[in-house]
Order: C-alpha cells, then sequence, then structure tokens
C-alpha cells in the first residue's frame, strides 16, 4: 500500500474530518508496517536504536499505529512507554508525545531521546572532559558488575557516568547505557547478550576498551538520520494506575502494556540497572512496583483502564498492543481479558486485529537448530481498537 493512498484513506491531512473506527479497522488490517521499506527489521530512525530493551515494539509498527488512528497536533500518551518507541514516532508525526515509564533503565533511555543538542555540543564536551578515575573505587562496585569489565574500562565507564549524571546530560547517559554491554567491539564489556547479560560458558579475556572514543563513535551513530532538535515531547516518572494529567485532557491512547508474565523487565536489564546504581534489594522492591505478575495482572490493568477513561477526552481512542500469555498446552488471549475488562469501564471494543510476530530465524538456527525452528508456535501480537463511552 502506497503511503499517498494511507493518507488519503485515514483522513490524515490537515482540515480533513475525522477518522473513524470502520477506517482506523480497515488500515489495520492492512498492516502496512509489514509493506516495503517498513517490514525491515532496521527501519527508523538510528535515535531509535540508543540502547535496546526486551520486547520493545519496533518503530515502524508504531509508526503506523500513531499515523492511522491519530491527528497532527493530537495530544498522545503512552502510559507504558518503555525506552519510548511509541513517544518518539508520536513527536516525528507533528504530535504532542508523552510517555510514562517507571523503569529507572527504560526512563533514561525514553528521556535520551528527548534530550537534544547540536551533534557538534556533544562531541566536543567528551573530547574536552579529563576523567577522574581516582575518584572511581573498584571496591565499592559490586562483584557482579566487575566480573564483565576490565579494570581499566570500568573505571573510565563509572568516571564518565559521574560527569553525565553532574552535567545532567541524559543523551550521553543513554548512549552509555547502550554500549554497556554486548558481544561486539563497539561494547565496553567481556561477551555478553546485547538486550539480556548472560555469560558464556567460556568467556574470553577481558579487553581493555577506551570509554570516550567509544562513546564519541555511539553519538555519531545516533546522528545518522536528522531529527529536529526542537521538542515538545515529555517522559514522565509515572505510575500508569495513577497518571499526573487533568480529567479528559488527552487526545489517544496508544500502548503496549507489560506483557502477562512473560517477561522480566527487571531481571532482563540486571546488568544496566546495576550501573544505574540498583542493587538486588532496589531490583527485587522494582519488581513488586510493575505490572508483571499474572496474579495480579488483570487488577493492576484495572486501574490502568479507570485511569485512561479519566483522562481521555470524550470519544477518543485508546490503542493497545498485547501478547498472548502461554500457560502449559494453552494459552491466555490477553487482548479479550483486557477488552472485556475495559468495557466494563466504559471502553467500546470495535476490534481485535491480529499481528503476527516472525520468528527471529537466524538467531533460532543458530542457538537451536532447525528442529526447534520447526516445533516453534507462531506467536501473536492483537491490536485492541477501543474508544471511550462518555
Amino acid at each position: 500500500m502506497s503511503d499517498v493512498k494511507t493518507l488519503k484513506q485515514t483522513r490524515l491531512l490537515e482540515g480533513v474530518k475525522d477518522y473513524t473506527p470502520k477506517e482506523i479497522l480497515r488500515e489495520l488490517r492492512e498492516r502496512p508496517w509489514r509493506a516495503g521499506p517498513y517490514g525491515k527489521q532496521n527501519w527508523g530512525i538510528w535515535l531509535h536504536s540508543i540502547a535496546p530493551y526486551v520486547g520493545r515494539i519496533k518503530p515502524a509498527f508504531a509508526h503506523w499505529l500513531i499515523r492511522i488512528c491519530t491527528r497532527p497536533k493530537d495530544i498522545v500518551l503512552d502510559p507504558f512507554c518503555g525506552i519510548g518507541t511509541i513517544p518518539l514516532e508520536a513527536d516525528l508525526l507533528g504530535r504532542r508525545a508523552i510517555g510514562l515509564e517507571l523503569n529507572p533503565y527504560a526512563l533514561v533511555v525514553s528521556k535520551a531521546k528527548f534530550d537534544r543538542r547540536p551533534l557538534n555540543e556533544e562531541i566536543r564536551w567528551l573530547k574536552d572532559l579529563r576523567l577522574d578515575l581516582d575518584s572511581v573505587k573498584l571496591e565499592e562496585v559490586s562483584p557482579y558488575i566487575r566480573q564483565f569489565y576490565h579494570e581499566q574500562t570500568l573505571k573510565e565507564m563509572f568516571a564518565l557516568k559521574n560527569e553525565i549524571i553532574r552535567e545532567h546530560k541524559i543523551f550521553l547517559l543513554g548512549c552509555l547505557l547502550g554500549i554497556a554491554h554486548g558481544h561486539r567491539p563497539q561494547h565496553l564489556s567481556a561477551y555478553t547478550g546485547y538486550i539480556v547479560p548472560y555469560r558464556k560458558a567460556k568467556v574470553p579475556p577481558k579487553r581493555y576498551r577506551a570509554v570516550i572514543p567509544r562513546m564519541i563513535r555511539k553519538v555519531r551513530r545516533m546522528y545518522t538520520n536528522p531529527f529536529p532538535l526542537k521538542t515538545e515531547g515529555e517522559i514522565i516518572e509515572a505510575d500508569a494506575r495513577a497518571m499526573p494529567f487533568k480529567d479528559e485532557s488527552i487526545d489517544t491512547v496508544i500502548s503496549s502494556p507489560p506483557y502477562y508474565s512473560t517477561i522480566d523487565y527487571v531481571e532482563s536489564n540486571r546488568l544496566r540497572l546495576a550501573i544505574l546504581g540498583f542493587d538486588d534489594k532496589m531490583q527485587k522492591d522494582l519488581k513488586e512496583d510493575l505490572i508483571q505478575k499474572d496474579k495480579t495482572y488483570l487488577n493492576e490493568m484495572k486501574k490502568v483502564g479507570q485511569e485512561i477513561y479519566r483522562i481521555l477526552k470524550p470519544e477518543s481512542y485508546c490503542i493497545l498492543v498485547l501478547g498472548d500469555f502461554p500457560k502449559s498446552k494453552t494459552s491466555i488471549n490477553t487482548a479479550e481479558k483486557v477488552s472485556e475488562l475495559f468495557s466494563e469501564l466504559g471502553f467500546e471494543t470495535y476490534g481485535i486485529i491480529e499481528d503476527e510476530i516472525p520468528t527471529a530465524k537466524r538467531t533460532v538456527l543458530k542457538w537451536s537448530g532447525e528442529d526447534a525452528l520447526k516445533s516453534m508456535k507462531t506467536k501473536l501480537d492483537r491490536i485492541v481498537v477501543m474508544k471511550v463511552n462518555k
């Protein structure tokens, strides 16, 4: 489907009449995020790739949800923004983007995407910086962190982190977390996973990796694609169960809420959270605060639904992307459960659209082989299109 055809069909031109549920459903069923360049794994500006996050929504998917379901200048809220994929795309599409997040690692990365300064300013600051390595006492760094790094690299990394925080340079902090660990030369650690910090059975030697040169290369990559330095977008540390907004102040909610007990958003980011200063106890407490337990998931999502109903303007849309919850030999259709829950709160569901999640074939083949690939079940995201009735 061409962009021009889609723009006409979804009433996205300035001054054209409002979109209807029927039009939204028709466009979503076309799945334009799979067509042409949008179907490529690396579609989107480099700023999306400042740092990884398990279970994040793809930029092309976010792009089309926003284009189809909102209008220019709308206030678009993502109450579970993760690393800010939806707010960033909303901002780039001329919407007033707001994201809420509680996970400190995801919060930093989201905020980093909206802390925009000229490239030469960021590079000059890094080049002129003189790191105070004596201020870093390695014995005060947890053994869990130390196992991944050469001592000199670790000193440089923590000295840089301290300067970044002192100068409140959130974009650079996001970049530092992005290269904090991984298995490629641009990363600072010994061999680890890029997203989840596992260790291989046979760990290569901890080679020294200079931090500042890698940071400069990382920053330059993030500016590969142009983006506006001025933005009205905002990322807020806040709980979706108690949103800091006035009644009926938001035009549209688009979000991919936490998966129903299938992803541990703390453990998956354990090393980067530790680098930010969150020890084991703090991470354990954080798990208790987040919505990710199967026994309490629906009760907590009901609180979220009540808040979304309160802050949305009358006749406004709430678009949620939800994954199924596998349970022994069956699975729970989270989209249907949440839809039923929200209907009790005053929402009307117009449709639930299935979107197959492609198997990461190369990864499966590399680690598990052809038999594992053949036995894998198709995974689905489901797009729930709802509207508030007020």
